[in-house]
């Protein structure tokens, strides 16, 4: 593997997309630039297959140029950062309730992330009890600490 020179990522960017959590979508890094590049399924599929570019929007046309050369990095110069799998929001939403102190509350919200209808549930109950900004300073936070971890075992510097 030849060694690349390596920019910082954006960590905001990265941050982004977890909290996107767009489906059928790909993010890679862009090591050498720090550019963070998100693909639709679509596009990556039309790189594996080799149909032609003329037979896609213009719009979509440097995507799929660029799901090409992702496929033939050969010399590491693209990380995949599809965490969507790692990132698991409704524990996430378990371990905020275990930091709220009063017992009604914690109680509520408990409750409310039981079965069918999880997150909008808790999400009212959080309105409703005025601890919305609380949730979402703890779950980018969370988010953040996250994104850094795996930054750093991937050897992925980046800049706030």
């Amino acid at each position: 593997m030849i060694s690349v020179i390596k920019k910082p990522v954006n960590l905001d960017e990265l941050v982004g997309e977890i909290e996107i959590g767009l489906e059928d979508t790909f993010t890679y890094i862009d090591v050498t630039t720090g550019e963070v590049i998100t693909l639709t399924r679509e596009e990556i599929r039309a790189a594996e297959d080799e149909r032609p570019l003329e037979n896609f929007p213009e719009w979509q046309r440097e995507n799929i140029e660029r799901a090409n050369c992702i496929l033939e990095d050969e010399q590491g110069k693209f990380a995949d950062f599809t965490l969507k799998n790692d990132y698991n929001e409704y524990e996430l939403i378990e371990e905020f309730i275990r930091t709220v102190q009063d017992v009604d509350i914690n109680e509520a919200l408990s409750a409310a992330i039981t079965g069918k209808g999880a997150f909008r549930r808790f999400k009212d109950k959080i309105i409703e009890f005025g601890i919305d900004k609380q949730w979402y300073t703890y779950k980018e936070n969370k988010i953040k600490e996250f994104v850094i971890e795996w930054c750093i075992e991937h050897d992925i510097e980046f800049q706030n």
